[in-house]
């Protein structure tokens, strides 16, 4: 760079979530702490091996957390219980499974109806103003403006088969 030029700062363009894979915990978490540094304010998810690193990532700032190791451990303990609950839970971690979980807000022709009484999937759980609601829970009766929604939903590739 030609002396006297001033240097622009990179461009940075919005992103709507960080997804970091590094590998290795350590590099991991250091990914976690530059990430949360230069967007504060997006969500970022994060995957570690080892169960000691789990909160330590949650520290550095990511706000999920995942441990493929202990996903194992559930779909393994899943598999006891039944080769059905184990196929399901594998079905669902699949990128071309018949059905995936969907984080969604509530759309307004939905407000006031249970979170049973949603069209598009079988919902699961509520976010409201920060709190879990289960389907099995009173607040879960009737669905507000605002809320987010976790749902069970058919894939693309499962609504096609069933035409």
């Amino acid at each position: 760079m030609p002396r006297g030029t001033k240097r622009r700062p990179p461009s940075r363009s919005p992103a709507r979530a960080i997804l970091v894979s590094a590998g290795r915990d350590d590099t991991t978490i250091l990914i976690i702490l530059t990430a949360r540094h230069m967007a504060p304010g997006v969500p970022i998810t994060a995957v570690v091996r080892a169960d000691d690193n789990e909160l330590l990532a949650r520290q550095a700032g990511a706000d999920n957390v995942i441990n493929p190791v202990r996903f194992t451990g559930l779909l393994l303990a899943g598999s006891a219980e039944g080769q059905h609950v184990a196929e399901y839970l594998s079905d669902l971690a699949s990128v071309d499974g018949w059905v995936q979980l969907v984080e969604r807000p509530v759309a307004a022709e939905e407000v006031g109806l249970p979170l049973a009484g949603i069209a598009t999937g079988k919902g699961l759980r509520i976010y409201r103003e920060g709190k879990a609601i289960g389907f099995w829970e009173p607040g879960a009766q009737a669905l507000v403006a605002g809320d987010t929604i976790v749902e069970i939903a058919a894939t693309a590739r499962s609504e096609a088969a069933s035409k």
